[in-house]
C-alpha cells in the first residue's frame, strides 16, 4: 500500500538509524525537502482543478438561492468550489478574483458587483487561462468572458411595469425602488420600466431612488415618500427585498388598499405575500436554474466543450391568479 509522504520520511529516518552521520542527515534533509515540494505541487494541482464562485453579496434570499444552486451543481459535477462574498464592494470582488487566480483555479463564475468595474478582473482571469462565466448580471464587454448565463433584465423590468400600468389604468403617480446604481440589473430593469411607460404620458414617476437591494433602507425611504403626500398609486421595486420593505411602510400607513406594490425575484417571502394578498406581484427569474446552468457551463467549457456565448432563462410573472403553481 502506498504510504503518505510523512510516513515515508519516518521510515527513511528509522532505517538510517538514530545516530546518522552528516551524510545521512543531509540525505534525510534532501528527502524531506523533496516531499514538502511534492506536497506543495499536489496542493497547487488540486487548487488548479477547482472552481470558484464570486457573489455580489449574500444578504438576501435571491443571492442565497443562487449560490446554493451553484454549490449543488458543483456537487453533482463532483468538482470543488469555493464561494466568495464581495459585500457589494467592487474593489473587494476584484481582489477576491485576483487572489483566486494566483492560487490556481480552473474556472470561475462571477455575479458582478459592477458592469464596468469588474472588467479588469475578468481580463486578468482570461489572460491566466481561467474559464470565466458571468451569471445573472452582465458586464460591459460580454465578449471578455466565455459565457453569460442569466436573463434579459430589460424584459423583466418591462414585464413588471406592464402589470403596474394595467393595474392603475394607465394614469397616476408611481414610485421606483432601484438596485445599486450601475449594476446590470438596475440598468436593465430601469430600461424596461422606461420602455413600458413610454406610451403612458399620464403616469408620472414622483420618486425614484436606490435602496441598494436592502429591505430596511426601502422601508425608511418609502415611509418618507408617503409622508410627502404625493398620492402614490404604485411602487415598483427592482427586487423582492425592497418590495417587502415598501409593503410594510404602506401597511403601517394603512394604505394597502390604495397602493399596489410589485417585486422581482420570486423569493419565498414575496411568494407568501402574493398568496396572502400583500404584494400585487413578483417576477421569477428562474434563480436556481441560473445557478445550475452557470456552474455546468463553466465546467463544460473548462473541459473543452463549445457552448453559446449567452444562455438565457425565462421570466415568469406571478400574481394571485397563478400563485398556487408556485406555492401550496
Amino acid at each position: 500500500m502506498m504510504k503518505s509522504p510523512t510516513e515515508r520520511l519516518r521510515l527513511f529516518i528509522h532505517l538510517s538509524g538514530g545516530c546518522m552521520k552528516k551524510r545521512g542527515i543531509a540525505a534525510a534533509f534532501c528527502l524531506a525537502l523533496a516531499l514538502l515540494l511534492l506536497s506543495g505541487c499536489q496542493k497547487k494541482k488540486a487548487a488548479a482543478d477547482g472552481y470558484a464562485l464570486f457573489m455580489t453579496h449574500m444578504s438576501n434570499a435571491f443571492t442565497i438561492e443562487l449560490s446554493d444552486a451553484v454549490k449543488e451543481e458543483a456537487a453533482r459535477q463532483n468538482v470543488t468550489l469555493t464561494v466568495n462574498d464581495a459585500g457589494q464592494d467592487v474593489a473587494k470582488q476584484i481582489s477576491q478574483i485576483e487572489t483566486t487566480i494566483n492560487r490556481g483555479v480552473k474556472g470561475i463564475v462571477i455575479e458582478p458587483v459592477s458592469v464596468d468595474g469588474i472588467m479588469p478582473a475578468v481580463d486578468a482571469a482570461k489572460k491566466a487561462g481561467v474559464t470565466v462565466v458571468i451569471v445573472n448580471q452582465q458586464i460591459a464587454d460580454p465578449s471578455a468572458a466565455d459565457c453569460y448565463v442569466g436573463v434579459s433584465n430589460e424584459d423583466g423590468g418591462e414585464m413588471e411595469m406592464n402589470l403596474a400600468v394595467k393595474d392603475i389604468n394607465g394614469k397616476g403617480n408611481i414610485a421606483l425602488l432601484l438596485g445599486p446604481m450601475g449594476s446590470d440589473a438596475q440598468i436593465g430593469r430601469s430600461a424596461g420600466y422606461k420602455k413600458a411607460l413610454a406610451s403612458y404620458p399620464d403616469i408620472k414617476v414622483v420618486f425614484e431612488s436606490s435602496a441598494e437591494w436592502d429591505t430596511a433602507r426601502a422601508l425608511s425611504m418609502v415611509e418618507n415618500w408617503l409622508q410627502a403626500g404625493k398620492g402614490i398609486s404604485a411602487i415598483v421595486s427592482q427586487n423582492d427585498g425592497m418590495a417587502m420593505g415598501a409593503l410594510k411602510a404602506v401597511q403601517d400607513a394603512g394604505l394597502q388598499d390604495k397602493i399596489f406594490v410589485y417585486g422581482l425575484d420570486a423569493t419565498p417571502d414575496a411568494l407568501a405575500s402574493v398568496k396572502e394578498g400583500g404584494l400585487r406581484a413578483t417576477v421569477s427569474q428562474s434563480t436556481a436554474a441560473q445557478g445550475r446552468e452557470a456552474l455546468k457551463a463553466c465546467v463544460e467549457i473548462a473541459n473543452g466543450k463549445q457552448l453559446p456565448a449567452e444562455i438565457l432563462v425565462d421570466f415568469t410573472l406571478i400574481t394571485s391568479e397563478n400563485i398556487l403553481d408556485f406555492v401550496k
